[in-house]
């Protein structure tokens, strides 16, 4: 039925036809659009997985939202959009949803699933005055309660991102809901529970918007092997689904390897000790007179804690002075210092849990802190053993000063897990991802198999824009190699030419901080004497406030590096023209790239070939997709990286785009 209904809706009796007249929309059929609509449909009615490439023009988030709507129709079950960005997420809930509401003539409720950190926890909150002040100032400590109190008086849901005063995230994670922490109906709050709330909204609702992190987690979680089943599927905020979509999926990879871990840190380890015990005028959870042998306990590991967090900090600043990322390679070389003291404080604490009957609400505190010790226990040891062999381990330092450590073991690939959690996954739900990059010249098995989907079908729409009318492209053959120290004085050269035919209304995308500041920098007098608005990426603003003043002033620029090749869309003159510097290929610096490359090699490949250069065609590709964002948009893309034209690879970054008229220079 929903098959049905879906084909009929971008048929020539679309009730867009009607919108149009009735709302001043200007609605064009698109074969494109009808065609990704009804493969969706189709998948969904045999309960089959799809991965669709929809370039930007197709209307993807409709062909998709459509069957997805009817489908939770049909079988009275939820379905998830996942996207990436937050931007996708407000026009789905704010603008799409809403609209096709009036198209259809009928509701439809729909709500947004986040993690359980985000909402606050109302019992925490009447703890919070009398157990926290050993963190902060006094007058801070009673004006960020005296905010969050007068916040929570009129709050509806609780949420932290609807607060106008952001709080420290410290003071927010000490009033946060937990994951195991929770009384559920025993709680004196049960009944104003933001977070049961939250929870029987998504029960009751058809359509559930989430971003990737909160979907993965929750799905990781779901994955997890417990004695205690009940409690693992409690502790995730979704339903049983009957469908999801993951959209802007070439985020995927990434955002799933970072929940499908195990990690721990020197902050969260402390965190957890000052809440069991701090000192005989803070005692916490332990003030009794039966808790003697657990404060020693408590105060033992967090001396050895100490002297070990601090050495390994002075090893690690020998390293390098900069906090950046650390692989850790050899196992074993370092001990794991705090395991038998962790052994000894969980023996103590399953001693007074068992043996004594505290209130319920310091029992379920002791409880999660119990098992919180234990998980970051395990993390430690994984770590450095190194015992998963597909793993890779890194130290990176965080915090102020970069005085706080985490401890990352991380799988070097992800595409077993994620065939196993999603694409092979019992509760056999379909899932659809999308995206309007993730081919490499009409190829789209590079992205299926690092993702786990290689058995699945896949379809790649073609584009609706005529580029060949709409784009230039001006290809660099002539500029210096990058590394050439010629590069960035020509690079400044070419740049200032290329903003003065479009008059500023300019994307121009960096690889690194450091060659966008320097030539920033450097053509200061060029923006002063041309009269042009320059926004730099990690400068006054934000990247979002960037680009609502991009759109609103004549002659604007950005600088920008990573978050503008992707998910930012700027519709009509107002960008006219896209720069980009260097080809995005990722320095293999960071441990995990460097693992997957290393892991490519041992296997007979070349990772060159097989990583680096695909994973750039896609960022390429992403790049290039910010300038065209409608039929009526045109200007011009300049790459200014000679190895476009001069390398054997080159080819693949160009047979990756659509075909447009192109000038050398």
């Amino acid at each position: 039925m929903s098959l049905f209904e879906s084909d009929q809706f971008f048929s020539d009796k679309s009730p867009l036809r009607d919108s149009q007249r009735n709302e001043g929309l200007q609605y064009e059929t698109r074969p494109q659009q009808a065609r990704m609509a009804h493969e969706i449909a189709a998948s969904l009615a045999r309960g089959e997985h799809l991965c669709i490439e929809a370039p930007t023009g197709v209307g993807k988030t409709f062909a998709y939202l459509l069957p997805m709507v009817f489908h939770a129709f049909e079988t009275e079950r939820p379905v998830l959009v996942s996207t990436h960005t937050i931007n996708l997420q407000e026009q789905i809930l704010k603008k799409d949803l809403p609209f096709i509401e009036r198209l259809l003539g009928r509701e439809i409720s729909y709500a947004v699933g986040k993690g359980r950190s985000n909402y606050l926890c109302l019992r925490r909150l009447s703890q919070i005055a009398s157990l926290e002040q050993r963190y902060f100032a006094g007058e801070e400590l009673s004006g960020q309660i005296s905010t969050l109190l007068n916040w929570v008086q009129n709050s509806q849901n609780g949420d932290y991102t609807e607060m106008d005063r952001q709080l420290s995230r410290q003071l927010w994670n000490l009033v946060c809901c937990e994951r195991g922490n929770c009384l559920n109906k025993r709680c004196r709050f049960y009944q104003k529970c933001f977070l049961f709330k939250a929870r029987r909204r998504l029960a009751d609702c058809q359509v559930i918007i989430a971003n990737h992190a909160f979907f993965f987690s929750s799905m990781a979680m779901r994955g997890k092997p417990t004695a205690k089943d009940e409690e693992n599927q409690n502790s995730s905020l979704l339903p049983k689904l009957s469908a999801v979509v993951l959209d802007e999926a070439h985020t995927m990879e990434e955002v799933a390897s970072s929940h499908l871990g195990a990690r721990s840190d020197t902050l969260s380890i402390r965190q957890l000790l000052n809440r069991l015990y701090v000192d005989e005028r803070h005692p916490r959870l332990l003030a009794n007179d039966n808790c003697l042998e657990c404060r020693r306990a408590v105060n033992e590991l967090r001396a050895q804690a100490e002297l070990f967090f601090a050495r390994l900090l002075d090893w690690l600043q020998q390293q390098s002075q900069r906090p950046q990322p650390l692989r850790y390679t050899v196992p074993n070389h370092i001990d794991n210092h705090l395991d038998s003291l962790i052994a000894k404080l969980l023996f103590e604490l399953k001693k007074l849990s068992g043996s004594s009957e505290p209130e319920a609400e310091d029992a379920q505190e002791l409880k999660l802190i119990i098992e919180s010790i234990r998980t970051h226990n395990e993390a430690l040891n994984l770590f450095f053993s190194m015992r998963e062999n597909e793993y890779v381990y890194w130290f990176e330092r965080f915090g102020k000063e970069g005085r706080e450590i985490s401890f990352n073991c991380v799988p070097i690939e992800i595409s077993k897990q994620l065939n196993e959690l999603l694409f092979n996954n019992l509760e056999k739900f379909p899932v659809i991802v999308t995206s309007a990059t993730l081919a490499i010249a009409g190829d789209i098995s590079f992205f299926q198999k690092r993702v786990g989907m290689q058995n699945c079908p896949s379809l790649l729409l073609d584009s609706p824009f005529d580029f060949e009318r709409q784009v230039k492209l001006y290809l660099g053959q002539n500029m210096p190699e990058p590394n050439s120290p010629q590069f960035l004085p020509e690079a400044e050269k070419q740049i200032e030419h290329f903003l003065s035919l479009s008059q500023g209304r300019a994307f121009v995308l960096f690889t690194s901080y450091s060659m966008m500041n320097e030539l920033y920098e450097n053509m200061q007098g060029f923006f002063a004497k041309g009269g042009y608005q320059v926004y730099v990426q990690g400068g006054e603003y934000r990247p979002r406030r960037m680009l609502e003043l991009f759109r609103e002033n004549e002659k604007a620029v950005i600088f920008g590096t990573a978050s503008f090749w992707t998910g930012v869309d700027v519709a009509g003159e107002a960008l006219s023209n896209v720069i980009i510097c260097k080809l995005p290929f990722s320095v293999p610096d960071h441990p995990l790239i460097e693992a997957r490359c290393e892991m490519i090699k041992f296997r007979g490949g070349n990772p060159f070939l097989h990583y680096s250069l695909p994973e750039a065609v896609l960022k390429f590709r992403q790049g290039f997709g910010r300038l065209i964002r409608s039929k009526q948009d045109q200007g011009m893309v300049v790459i200014m990286d000679c190895r476009v034209k001069q390398k054997f690879y080159g080819r693949f970054f160009l047979e990756s785009i659509p075909k447009c008229p192109v000038e050398i220079f």
